[in-house]
């Protein structure tokens, strides 16, 4: 409840990574019982000292939450905590995967809980970045098989974003997550070969995203990602590159529902390639990198030009 008294619905997060740590802090700020669990629990402390959420010492202390948020690296993760909590929880409790997950995992699980415990689990992946989740500024992708369930966690999804968008049923929130990282990443590497293309025409890149930001060719990722991480070389949005690659590798399984597309899983296959390339911590924008190993050629701008 925004600005109001505190809600005295019981929540809980699992998950204080870039995106729970913030998300879970919007919560524990509109919801007078919110409980934190984090795998290294100094994280989880410090949250609690920071937002003045509860600490929960083991996984089972979240039985009590009537709406619970996972934000994880992966499906994984959400089907091997969830397998621990659900039985603790009450009938009728909501599950909530903010997690970048899979979507048959997740009709799975959907199914699998709903059968064995009377427990909802929700796809609600996220974006808008660590600044979003700051900000309590992000859009959520929803996947529900349950009105009932969709209704009990809005108010909860609201705390921490802007726009909710019910995409469909169960698997459905995390596939359009899938496509649209997928697209992300996509704008950026065909950004990237524009760029260096016309850069060995003698074209300033910073010159020629300042004409395409204000034509119809223009993204996200030449209004922001292509002059803020590339053009400076900072490569350092806060999110990474092993991550996109796992989002890219679920669009590409979306998108065999359709046989007959050519470029999402061709671009979706490149990301996986680069991944390989570089570190576990590299940042998305390093595909960019690879295109200009594969180029021969920085992209660079001439100085005091970088918008």
């Amino acid at each position: 409840e925004m600005g109001g008294s505190p809600s005295s619905m019981r929540v809980g997060f699992v998950g204080l990574g870039a995106m729970g740590y913030h998300m879970a802090g919007h919560m524990a700020k509109s919801h007078s019982q919110c409980l934190v669990w984090n795998r290294t629990k100094t994280k989880a402390l410090q949250h609690s000292q920071e937002f003045g959420s509860s600490v929960a010492d083991k996984l089972q202390d979240l039985a009590s939450s009537q709406v619970l948020i996972f934000c994880l690296p992966t499906s994984e993760e959400d089907e091997t905590i969830v397998e621990q909590v659900a039985p603790h929880l009450a009938k009728d409790a909501c599950v909530v995967s903010c997690t970048s997950g899979a979507p048959a995992v997740t009709k799975r699980l959907s199914h699998s809980l709903k059968e064995r415990f009377g427990v909802h689990f929700l796809d609600c992946p996220v974006s808008g970045g660590p600044r979003g989740a700051a900000a309590g500024s992000l859009t959520c992708m929803l996947g529900s098989d349950s009105e009932e369930a969709t209704k009990m966690v809005l108010p909860v999804l609201k705390t921490f974003a802007q726009k909710v968008v019910h995409c469909g049923p169960s698997g459905a929130g995390h596939a359009v997550k899938a496509v649209n990282n997928a697209l992300n990443v996509t704008h950026l590497m065909l950004g990237a070969e524009g760029l260096l293309a016309l850069q060995k025409l003698g074209v300033d890149p910073s010159v020629a995203l300042d004409a395409i930001n204000g034509s119809s060719g223009r993204s996200l990722q030449t209004e922001q990602r292509l002059p803020q991480e590339v053009l400076t070389r900072r490569f350092g949005y806060g999110f990474k590159l092993p991550l996109m690659a796992k989002d890219c590798r679920i669009a590409a399984d979306v998108l065999k529902e359709m046989p007959s597309a050519q470029l999402l899983p061709r671009s979706a296959q490149l990301v996986q390639d680069f991944a390989k390339e570089h570190g576990p911590d590299a940042d998305y924008t390093y595909v960019v990198k690879s295109i200009e190993k594969a180029a021969g050629k920085e992209i660079s701008a001439v100085k005091g030009n970088e918008k």
